[in-house]
């Protein structure tokens, strides 16, 4: 088994007090592509929160796709799985996705499509290796439809509804996927 990686919540681009954390990001992402490489790492999941706003500015992007890069050069990491977050824009982190994806980084935003969010890794002979089930920050508007003259406590009966039922859905689809790959996932 490959090792993997998992992190979240960067918040890249934060400032703390109106002061730039820019230095202390790009100094945690240095010592990230340090670990991967020292480790051998072969899988990265960064599981949301990339951002800190869902419109980042310019250094923060440099920051993120500095980082991409960087796995993507590196002899032993083969995957990069992203999700978005509650900080992060859907749209925004998955505008690139089929750019992305030619270095072998995988990035889901919303979560309207469960089947999406199931990831068939392959190593580095093509074989299947891992299954990943990157769900992301589930978004009300992903997961329920709303009615008229909803109640408080009906909106969040239906809510825990949508999100048990994606979760479902989600399961469904790996295990189907697990069983089309051979069951040795």
């Amino acid at each position: 088994m490959p090792y993997l990686l998992h992190t979240s919540d960067w918040h890249l681009g934060r400032q703390l007090y109106g002061r730039s954390r820019y230095e202390e990001s790009r100094a945690f992402l240095d010592w990230l592509v340090g670990t991967v490489r020292e480790k051998q790492v072969a899988i990265v999941i960064v599981a949301g929160d990339v951002f800190d706003t869902a419109t980042p500015g310019n250094r923060a992007q440099e920051l993120y796709y500095g980082f991409l890069h960087d796995m993507a050069t590196t002899s032993c990491c083969r995957h990069v799985v992203v999700t978005a977050g509650n900080h992060d824009s859907p749209s925004f982190l998955e505008a690139p996705r089929a750019l992305l994806s030619a270095m072998h980084v995988h990035v889901v935003g919303t979560g309207r499509h469960p089947q999406d969010e199931v990831l068939l890794l392959r190593d580095a002979q093509g074989a299947p290796e891992l299954i990943v089930c990157a769900v992301p920050y589930l978004r009300d508007r992903d997961i329920r439809t709303v009615s008229d003259g909803e109640s408080p406590e009906d909106k969040q009966d239906r809510l825990l509804q949508g999100i048990r039922a994606h979760y479902e859905a989600v399961t469904r689809h790996a295990r189907a996927l697990r069983e089309q790959a051979g069951g040795g996932l």
